[in-house]
């Protein structure tokens, strides 16, 4: 009987045991959660500002947005050689209205075009900071859409595309942008020093 009562005993600390170990894991992994919940998961810090582009018929001003600082730095250097060669770049916020949200189709547009070179390879590089490339552009009768936009964190997704004739090379990126506001006096400034020491 006694031996039965100690058996019983460690039993009742045996589960006891296990139900304190299973708790303690269990906080911490909610601990863990939270912590990670709490990463910052922006990539670039975006803002609105008003100008005029001459390639959009028929508008004094559009809304611009743009980058003004990023998380993170990303710049591509390709090295090839190619009888021809086209590159083109193309971005989108595609969880947002499309029809409302212009690029620039030819930006980052380059190359010799098919043929140039036939007959012989050429050896060429590049260097190409993806963001550096990346403008939306929103007419002004879409200002409750800009409006809507302040503030929020949304999906980025661009393409980087390298045709060399029979050869193509592609080089995605997916990343989550925060969309500030309207664009500060400081954050104007970033925005064309940088505009301009890229030619922009």
């Amino acid at each position: 009987m006694l031996a039965f009562r100690q058996l019983s005993n460690r039993w009742v600390i045996y589960k006891l045991c296990i139900f304190i170990a299973c708790a303690f894991a269990f906080c911490n992994a909610a601990d863990y959660l939270d912590e990670k919940s709490d990463d910052d998961p922006i990539f670039a810090d975006f803002c609105f500002y008003k100008d005029s582009i001459s390639w959009i018929h028929g508008e004094d001003s559009v809304y611009v947005l743009t980058y003004y600082k990023m998380k993170n730095e990303i710049t591509i250097s390709i090295n090839f050689k190619s009888t021809t060669d086209y590159s083109f770049f193309w971005v989108s916020l595609p969880d947002l209205d499309r029809n409302k949200i212009i690029i620039n189709p030819v930006r980052g547009t380059q190359g010799s075009g098919a043929g140039f070179y036939r007959g012989r390879k050429y050896s060429d590089n590049r260097t190409v900071s993806p963001y550096d490339l990346i403008d939306f552009y929103i007419l002004p009768k879409d200002s409750l859409f800009v409006k809507s936009l302040l503030g929020t964190k949304n999906r980025l997704e661009w393409d980087y595309h390298l045709d060399m004739g029979k050869q193509k090379q592609k080089i995605s990126g997916d990343n989550i942008i925060y969309i500030s506001g309207f664009c500060t006096e400081e954050q104007l400034k970033i925005i064309r020093k940088r505009k301009k020491a890229n030619g922009n």
